[in-house]
């Protein structure tokens, strides 16, 4: 039971300590009248709702869900109570399903959107005298850490300035899936190893080596501590870590391991940087817009080299374990739908031939190429329940109360599904827009949301999709995706992001 029960704390994705500011004005009009309590939010009743013991209840041995199948448990209590939930998972919270009631948490979440971290990691920064990174601080200090980067990494073009090294990466990456038989395992290892090399090249401006079988020491003690990183993150998630605020187990030694591992190889970049500025000052080169991540954040008034270092793990570790997830996910669509295959491959041998360099110009004529990943985002959704959000005054969701301080999620994976027509056939042509401009499907953009919406979503999502644009361009310019046999109908659950319960058996062919 003790196992079971530090679900509480950490599951989708993790419930933490937070304070959030309490105003009083109710946002969304409706007629007070009509506007229900909180506490007649439908939900589970009884025991259910005993804190601590409630959250419980719903996973084995007492119920029939893990964490890993979170996803199902929101299902169940969405299909059977309506589109508004309050339940107890950690403290009473509330799941909202209907896109506008998502649109209207976005719409009133404030200057400084309150979104919780993750408990482990708050733990070792505090234990470490560590500040706290982009995903774990709240308020103004997030707003002020947040600022420069948004300067550099929210611009439409952010992302086409590393076009170049990211093509090399994603030549390694086809050469590799073309001339190597690999097991399943190391199918999947390849996928993390190709997204950590891609996004480090932005983060640190060099190449790392993860993709070379003969990597140095250092990149491939780095690759491991990040590694090590998400594997721990995702047992913390699924409640296996509950002892970590009373006791340094092995696993909380190897996550401090880790996180001392990438923050040094962040400030040794870092330190590189900076050298390069000084230099760059005394010969009268320093160009402060050269569109350069690294070089612009540690010339930044106002970030010392622990904000620095802060930024590029933010960015660095949202660029590997969930684009790597993702990538497999759309080659998984792909590969079952043949004929998308197809129409998408013929776009992209149009554009490029057979050999062509992905720039910014090739990707602007490649639309079914983004209306395949957002399909796959909207089939297979990124992470267990969309965003998740504290909000500073009350709103009102389907008639319903929500009091400030209360902890939302927002459950886009099922308005992925319940907004569309064929929810469940992957269509990318529902993305496409009609000689009017329409799109096909004419539903609501707040359905699909991967990367989070408003002025806390994702740092690294132009990155994350330009990642995956360039290996599915690179990969169907030369290679056929397809399933063995035993993976066509491969069960999906979720860790820190969308999984498999086993690895997929992928079979990459030369086109002949």
């Amino acid at each position: 039971m003790m196992r079971n029960s530090a679900v509480v704390s950490r599951v989708i994705p993790n419930f933490i300590k937070s304070q959030p500011i309490r105003w009083t004005s109710v946002a969304r009009s409706a007629n007070k009248d009509e506007v229900k309590p909180f506490e007649e939010i439908p939900g589970p009743k009884g025991i259910y709702n005993i804190p601590f013991v409630g959250s419980v209840l719903h996973f084995k041995p007492f119920g029939k869900f893990t964490p890993q199948t979170t996803h199902k448990l929101i299902d169940s209590l969405h299909e059977k109570y309506g589109p508004v939930v309050r339940v107890q998972l950690g403290r009473k919270c509330v799941l909202l399903e209907d896109i506008k009631d998502i649109e209207a948490v976005f719409r009133n979440e404030g200057k400084y959107p309150n979104r919780p971290g993750i408990e482990i990691t708050k733990i070792v920064y505090e234990n470490n005298g560590l500040k706290f990174g982009l995903g774990d601080i709240q308020g103004e200090q997030w707003h002020a850490l947040r600022t420069p980067v948004n300067k550099r990494l929210m611009k439409a073009d952010s992302a086409h300035h590393y076009l170049v090294p990211q093509n090399a990466v994603a030549d390694d990456f086809v050469n590799i899936l073309a001339t190597q038989k690999l097991t399943p395992e190391e199918m999947k290892d390849l996928f993390f190893r190709f997204a950590s090399e891609s996004i480090a090249v932005v983060t640190f401006n060099t190449r790392l080596g993860f993709l070379d079988q003969s990597s140095d020491k250092e990149s491939s003690e780095f690759l491991a501590a990040t590694k090590t990183a998400f594997t721990i993150l995702s047992d913390a998630i699924g409640g296996k870590l509950f002892t970590l605020k009373w006791y340094k187990s092995k696993a909380y030694k190897d996550m401090e391991k880790s996180v001392w591992a990438i923050r040094n190889n962040s400030k040794k970049h870092a330190l590189e940087a900076r050298e390069v500025i000084e230099q760059q000052k005394k010969d009268g080169t320093l160009n402060p817009d050269e569109p350069n991540l690294l070089l612009s954040l540690v010339s930044e008034k106002g970030l010392d080299d622990d904000d620095v270092s802060n930024i590029l793990d933010s960015l660095y570790g949202a660029g590997t374990d969930s684009t790597a997830k993702n990538l497999q996910v759309l080659f998984y669509n792909l590969a079952k739908n043949p004929d998308k295959q197809e129409i998408l491959r013929k776009e992209i041998l149009d554009v490029l031939g057979d050999s062509g360099v992905v720039d910014a110009k090739a990707l602007s004529k490649m639309p079914y190429l983004k209306h395949c990943l957002k399909e796959s985002f909207r089939l297979n959704y990124p992470t267990v329940a969309g965003t998740m959000r504290i909000l500073p005054k009350d709103i009102v969701a389907s008639g319903y109360n929500i009091p400030a301080g209360t902890t939302i999620f927002l459950c886009n994976q099922r308005a992925a599904k319940k907004y569309f027509e064929d929810p469940d056939k992957f269509i990318p042509e529902r993305w496409m827009r009609a000689d009017d401009g329409r799109k096909q499907d004419n539903t609501n953009s707040m359905a699909v949301l991967p990367f989070g919406h408003g002025p806390r979503n994702c740092i690294g999502r132009r990155f994350a999709v330009q990642e995956i644009y360039l290996a599915a361009s690179k990969v169907l310019q030369k290679l056929k995706v397809e399933l063995e046999p035993e993976s066509w109908n491969t069960d999906f659950i979720y860790t820190t992001f969308i999984d498999t319960e086993k690895p997929i058996r992928f079979k990459f062919t030369k086109i002949q």
